[in-house]
């Protein structure tokens, strides 16, 4: 709201402005109202003791697919969720009527669209959304009626072009409806954070761009059929209409809608175009109707982006214009203005400036309308002509593989990546104030707004900038995952052993990119906790992997089955104690011997579980690694009964390098940690966990036998390196990425 709201102030008449601050404290107050309501509805009040209800209202917004999450060790599966507007509730054979919002959860594999009257049987729990009242699980759910005419014909829509696509099963195609309908569902999580990485996730969600699109090709198809002007404007509004309901109205695409009516308007009034009382119309008229969009991020980059457009892309395309021709210069400075306002917003909520989004975005842009175009007209007679849509949709597929392709070559470059929430705000805090100062101070003078665009790569050449991050002789590296384990050792240039992969794809994938690793010659999965393997994905992507050797338990959890399905390609050993494997690497001979588990079976050693143990940890690969001399010792998260087997058969001795057990877990047998006497300690662990890791008791013991000890809670990722001085003797090293507000890395 304050963005929006101070960005068109500064550039409106008095009279607008004033309306506009009207506006603005009208809808605060209404926000206020709202959230009041809310918060003490009959449902919240039921929400509070996590009650069963059942429930009756209309779905208001199509399912979303909420992607499966690690909780601990476990992961929770996939879910759909959805808006419902609840007319009915009751509780303990009690009826009352209502009419509020909640957020509907749910295992089934079915969905659900706008419109459809339902009836749910679940619970009721508390939620930090402040649009709903509640959030109510369920896996019942009755569909007491369907939608009207339009609400069933555009959810047809939606669905064959859905489906017409899905068959390709690529990203190209998987792009096409998020770009013409913003449906988002076929695109895989890589896609999605690779379009988030290079700055592109704004052209899946509709906007003014797409409204602007459609309604001048209906403008211009018009013209010839239509010789009268206001009977094209009102052609436009009624397909402009349909449109919306076709895409469905989320907060961008209802400000876009009230611009472009208000444009319209104007338009088939004979006036000039005015733009910018346009936009402050719309601001004003979608606050005072839903207060909520003003604290909505896609709200806010939509209006950046807009008056991004309206005051900054003429004096870009003038300059541009000095080295460029016309043809070239104007579609570039459309998303160079657009991208310069909404940087500080996509920095604080990223964490991470692209230094490829400019160039990607004006790359792609002259893709974005004829892909429009050919998707909307696939769309609208993808029921009656469905051959036709079919051959619209081939004929723009190489449009959606050429933005693809340009995504994908524009992820290969490095991203800014800022280590802190604080300092994400931070600089989009001072980008923003420096964006309104300049904007007050020097509005006619475009060589400052072009200047503020490079403001990201300058910043890079600062000394605040700390980079080369892990170093090029590193040959151990404790990767940054949060709540979880993974960690490198060198083979090669660009290859390495890797034991476990963390919780998070795109952590892990990040900490091998940022290592130079294309091979993985021995990935070693300790045990099926999803902390250690749920990451997986992002491990294998584009990377060879030579080798696989996990326990040899077989589990009937979710963790495992996910597990063995991304590995069913690979050559999987399972290991128990006495297996070892030999590698000749670039810096000599490294042995891997296994140690633990005893037998076949996970963790059946250790029948009386102590602490906080389960057979699954207990389980866990316990491996020695000898790096020519320097040994590495890693075991997963096993607990103290086998650690105390291990000391007792006789199986650990004094070692150079020891990977934690457990994260630091208190419950640890301290005779072992003795005997392994590391000279340094690596623990893996997420800031502020819930589980008290790494625990004040075994940071004591390792203090007192001397080892050092890094945290990647603190650290940040830990790279170790060594060397011999003229003595023979060794002089260990190390790197870490920095955990502190202002530190910086690569990624």
């Amino acid at each position: 709201m304050g963005v929006g709201g101070l960005i068109t102030l500064l550039s409106i008449r008095t009279s607008a402005a004033l309306i506009l601050v009207f506006s603005i404290l009208v809808g605060s107050s209404c926000l206020a109202f709202r959230e009041v309501s809310i918060s003490q509805s009959l449902i919240a009040k039921i929400a509070i003791e996590n009650q069963s209800v059942e429930v009756v209202g209309t779905v208001v917004s199509d399912s979303k697919i909420t992607a499966a999450r690690v909780s601990g060790a476990r992961i929770n599966q996939k879910s759909i969720n959805f808006l419902m507007r609840v007319s009915s509730v009751t509780v303990a054979g009690k009826v009352s009527k209502v009419r509020i919002p909640v957020r509907v959860y749910s295992r089934s594999e079915l969905t659900y669209y706008p419109g459809e009257v339902i009836k749910v049987n679940g619970k009721l729990g508390l939620t930090k959304e402040r649009r709903v009242s509640a959030a109510l699980s369920s896996n019942e759910i009755q569909i007491l009626s369907y939608g009207n005419f339009l609400d069933r014909g555009t959810t047809q829509i939606r669905s064959k072009f859905r489906a017409e696509l899905a068959r390709h099963g690529s990203d190209s195609a998987a792009l096409i409806p998020g770009v013409v309908l913003g449906d988002t569902s076929l695109q895989s999580s890589e896609f999605t954070n690779l379009m988030r990485r290079v700055g592109l996730t704004h052209i899946t969600a509709v906007s003014g761009a797409n409204l602007a699109i459609v309604t001048g090709f209906i403008l211009w198809i018009s013209q010839w059929l239509l010789k009268s002007r206001r009977k094209r404007i009102f052609v436009s509004v009624f397909f402009l209409i349909g449109f919306i309901f076709l895409v469905r109205a989320s907060p961008s695409v209802l400000r876009a809608a009230v611009m472009a009516a208000v444009l319209l308007f104007a338009k088939s009034e004979g006036e000039q175009r005015q733009s910018v009382p346009a936009l402050g119309a719309a601001i004003s008229l979608l606050l005072l109707v839903d207060p909520f969009q003003g604290v909505d991020a896609g709200f806010a980059l939509s209006v950046l982006a807009t008056s991004g457009i309206i005051f900054l892309n003429q004096p870009i395309s003038k300059f541009l214009q000095l080295k460029l021709p016309k043809f070239l210069a104007e579609p570039l400075a459309i998303p160079i203005a657009a991208t310069t306002l909404c940087t500080p917003v996509i920095v604080a909520l990223s964490g991470q400036i692209s230094l490829t989004s400019i160039p990607v975005n004006a790359v792609v842009a002259p893709a974005i309308a004829p892909l429009t175009i050919i998707g909307f007209v696939a769309a609208l007679i993808i029921s009656v002509l469905p051959n036709i849509a079919t051959f619209l949709l081939n004929f723009a597929l190489p449009i959606a593989w050429f933005i693809t392709w340009v995504a994908q070559l524009g992820g290969k470059a490095p991203v800014l990546k800022l280590t802190s929430g604080f300092q994400g705000w931070g600089i989009s805090a001072g980008l923003i104030t420096l964006l309104v100062f300049l904007l007050i101070k020097f509005r006619k003078r475009w060589k400052f707004f072009v200047a503020i665009g490079l403001l990201p790569i300058l910043f890079l050449q600062s000394p605040f900038y700390v980079g080369g991050f892990p170093g090029k002789n590193w040959r151990v590296l404790q990767c940054d995952v949060g709540q979880g384990d993974a960690m490198l050792i060198r083979t090669a240039a660009n290859s390495a052993i890797v034991v476990d992969v963390g919780p998070d794809p795109n952590l892990i994938d990040l900490c091998l990119r940022s290592a130079g690793v294309t091979q993985i010659d021995l990935l070693v999965l300790s045990h099926f906790h999803a902390d250690h393997v749920a990451g997986l994905s992002g491990a294998l992507r584009n990377r060879n992997v030579m080798s696989v050797w996990i326990n040899q338990s077989e589990l009937p959890d979710f963790e495992y089955r996910e597990t063995i399905l991304l590995l069913k390609d690979l050559p999987i050993k399972k290991v128990k104690a006495g297996d070892r494997s030999e590698l000749n690497s670039k810096y000599g001979k490294i042995v891997a011997a296994v140690l633990w588990p005893k037998d076949s079976s996970s963790g059946s050693d250790t029948q009386s579980l102590g602490g906080e143990g389960s057979a699954i940890n207990n389980g866990s690969i316990a491996i020695e690694f000898d790096l020519a001399g320097v040994t590495v010792f890693s075991a997963g998260d096993l607990e103290p009964e086998p650690q105390t087997a291990l000391l007792q058969r006789g199986s650990l001795h004094q070692v150079t390098i020891l990977k934690m057990f457990h994260h630091g877990s208190k419950y640890q047998d301290f005779a072992a940690l003795k005997k392994l006497s590391p000279a340094i300690t690596l623990i893996s662990v997420g800031s502020g966990n819930s589980y008290g890791h790494p625990a004040l008791k075994t940071i004591a013991s390792l203090d007192q036998i001397g080892s050092k000890t890094f945290r990647s809670d603190l650290a940040g990722a830990i790279s170790l390196a060594w060397s011999y001085d003229s003595q023979h003797r060794m002089v260990l090293s190390s790197r870490n990425s920095g955990k502190e507000w202002w530190r910086i890395r690569w990624s």
